[in-house]
């Protein structure tokens, strides 16, 4: 199992939690919208840092590439 530490004390008495957030985000030809998503976060219990992790990053990646595949006007609605 990976071990988690605080990037800024280095306690091992971290905790992950899932948060609802909402990404902002353009397609490719610059219209804005929102997305909202479910991103894992962690928090420290020792200095109470809060902080986004690998796994947030992918989280997000992966509702951008999902929304811009439903926003695709080539998308078959059939």
């Amino acid at each position: 199992m990976l071990s988690h530490h605080c990037p800024v004390c280095g306690s091992s008495d971290v905790m992950q939690r899932t948060v609802n957030d909402r990404l902002r985000a353009a397609d490719p030809v610059g219209q804005a919208f929102e997305i909202p998503l479910l991103l894992p976060v962690w928090r420290c219990r020792a200095c109470k840092l809060c902080w986004q992790g690998e796994e947030a990053m992918a989280a997000k990646e992966a509702a951008y590439q999902y929304a811009l595949v439903k926003r695709s006007p080539n998308r078959s609605t059939v």
